[in-house]
Parts: C-alpha cells; structure tokens; sequence
C-alpha cells in the first residue's frame, strides 16, 4: 500500500499493518529487534488462527428444539426463527430463551411490524418483525396462508471471546506470512458479554503494528481499528470480518 511517492535516489515507502513493498532494507522481516512505538498498547494480545469462528448452521439446529409445526402459527415460527438468528449473530453456543411478541402475537398485516424478544443466556435480544407478503395455499379455497417476513436486530449480544477470534481469523486466514494480515494483532480487554446497537461502534477497539521505513530508517505506530456491530447484528472490526 503506498503512500509516498518515491524520488530517483531515496527508496521511501509507508506500509500499514504488513502490507509488502519491494524496497531493500525495508520489509517487515528487516525490522529491527526492538524499537520505539507511538500511541497507546492495547491489553490483550491475540494469537493469530486460520479457524473460522461462528457456528456451523447444523450446530445451530442442534442447539435448539425442533421445530413448532404448521399448526402452531406464525408467530410461534417467527419465534423459533429469532432463536436461531440469535445463535448465528452471538456466535456462540448458548441457552436461548423461547421468546415472546409484544400483544402476545405477530401483527399479521402486510407490512406491519411487531417488536418480538428472544433471550440469550438471560439476556434480552430484541428484533423487529416485517411482514412482507402474505401468500394463501393451496387451490381454490385456500387452507392457509403463508407469511413472509425480515427481522431486524435491535440489540446484540457480544462476547469478548468472538470478537478475539475474528480479528485472530483476520490476522491468520491467508497463513503466518501472509502480507496483508494485521502484524502483532492486540484488542481491548473487553467485558465477557456485552450488548451493543446495530450499526454502531461498540467503543472498543483492536489494533495492529504499523510502520515506515526510509532508506531502512523505521518508524512504528499502533493502528487502531473500532470493534462495530454491523445493521444484521454481527461483529465487524473495521473494515474486515
């Protein structure tokens, strides 16, 4: 990633978090053995992995009861489903309460919005339901009718552990010596369990090693990157995950 141009006679060049140039004296495997670094050293050191975090969808349905059949309605569906999406958003195995619709039941309307609550190792997750088509089955006089619908996160729970191990992923998936992986990966100390709003910073951040090098003349930063939720709920550490 360049960032200078470089003259006719002084090799100069900026590379942020291990992104490679091809100027003598200044790889990242050049770096001196010690060195100064500005800005502040975040607390907990991550290890970098090539492991995906998450859940596998059939960990998921695992987890979880089977499914309410036709004839327990709609809003009983929507409800399992909220399960499972909280599951996929958290990232982790957990008890998933079975949830509860404000009026007690879905607004059926197309178009309509409920705001329904599931809870997450006892705390509350609540999303906003959408009816978004009804569709009757069946021919003739229809027996039933199928609703269709989104549902959006209000709140989240984020645990400290996923979010280490995303920006592990981030730093790990493409091998230790790749050159765009974050070099010397640190996050906050962060709460073992913490809420968030979608499509916020969370306040938290991770960082990763940065530098410049003239000539083989090195100057080292902390780069901070701010942990974020994204609108879906799911962790996101600035640009990456």
């Amino acid at each position: 990633m360049r960032r200078a141009v470089v003259p006719a006679v002084v090799a100069a060049v900026v590379l942020m978090s291990g992104c490679g140039e091809d100027v003598p004296g200044c790889g990242w495997e050049n770096r001196p053995k010690s060195f100064p670094v500005e800005g502040e050293k975040r607390q907990v050191r991550i290890r970098p992995s090539e492991r995906h975090p998450g859940l596998a969808g059939r960990e998921v349905t695992a987890a979880l009861p089977p499914r309410p059949d036709r004839d327990a309605g709609p809003t009983a569906q929507a409800l399992y489903d909220l399960r499972q999406k909280t599951l996929d958003m958290v990232g982790e195995l957990g008890e998933v309460g079975p949830g509860r619709c404000e009026g007690g039941e879905l607004a059926l309307e197309v178009g309509a919005t409920t705001r329904c609550t599931v809870t997450y190792e006892d705390v509350e997750v609540p999303w906003q339901v959408k009816i978004t088509n009804a569709v009757p089955q069946g021919l003739g006089a229809p027996y039933g009718i199928d609703y269709q619908y989104t549902a959006q996160p209000l709140r989240t729970v984020v645990l400290a552990q996923e979010v280490y191990d995303w920006f592990a992923w981030e730093a790990g998936k493409n091998g230790p010596d790749s050159l765009s992986a974050p070099k010397e990966p640190r996050c906050d100390r962060l709460p073992e369990m913490f809420t968030a709003e979608p499509g916020r910073d969370t306040g938290y951040y991770c960082q990763s090693l940065s530098y410049s090098c003239t000539d083989g003349d090195y100057d080292f930063e902390w780069s901070d990157v701010a942990i974020r939720v994204d609108e879906e709920g799911s962790v996101r550490i600035g640009g990456g995950s």
